[in-house]
């Protein structure tokens, strides 16, 4: 049986959340989701884009970056990053943005007026994931954790190895310090 949604612990940092955001939102929509422009600085408003077999465009925002991370969004923020998808130089299907605040229902539903609002106009729909929501597709799609954890897992990895070596070194040169006897 798979887990909770409630016992996803949020990401650490904001590289952390979009590493997340990237291999979940692959692994919900079955196409690879590919960082959009430099890491530290969102493009035309996204961070990740796929283009789906046909041809529609999907791009994700993951909220919560290195000035911001860790607090809520508000409307006036979900507004602003819908604004910025405009100068994206592809036609945009569908705006995805994730973020670490709790679902809410006003958030919910001022998502769903933008979507209303922008597919009269021609343009995106909006989805937006609180985390509750972030964590029940986390439990639908376990595999996406892997990519999230494993930078972890890697570190902890040659951490160890470094540890195992620095060990080895300092034992061979105790063992070869001049007048040691060893063992009595």
């Amino acid at each position: 049986m798979g887990r909770r949604a409630a016992e996803f612990p949020k990401p650490a940092s904001w590289q952390d959340f979009d590493r997340l955001g990237r291999g979940l939102m692959s692994a919900v929509h079955g196409v690879q989701f590919e960082r959009w422009g430099p890491l530290d600085r969102r493009e035309h408003g996204a961070d990740a884009w796929a283009k789906l077999p046909d041809g529609k465009v999907l791009l994700l925002q993951c909220k919560g970056r290195s000035r911001s991370f860790g607090k809520s969004l508000s409307i006036a923020n979900l507004d602003a990053a819908v604004r910025e998808i405009d100068g994206f130089p592809h036609p945009v299907h569908e705006l995805i943005i994730l973020t670490t605040t709790p679902d809410t229902v006003a958030l919910q539903d001022r998502a769903e007026d933008l979507t209303e609002q922008r597919t009269k106009a021609g343009l995106s729909r909006v989805s937006l994931h609180g985390w509750h929501s972030i964590g029940s597709l986390l439990a639908q799609h376990e595999a996406a954790l892997q990519g999230y954890l494993r930078p972890r897992r890697a570190l902890w990895q040659r951490l160890r190895w470094l540890s195992l070596a620095v060990l080895a070194v300092l034992l061979t040169s105790i063992a070869f310090l001049p007048g040691l006897k060893l063992g009595g």
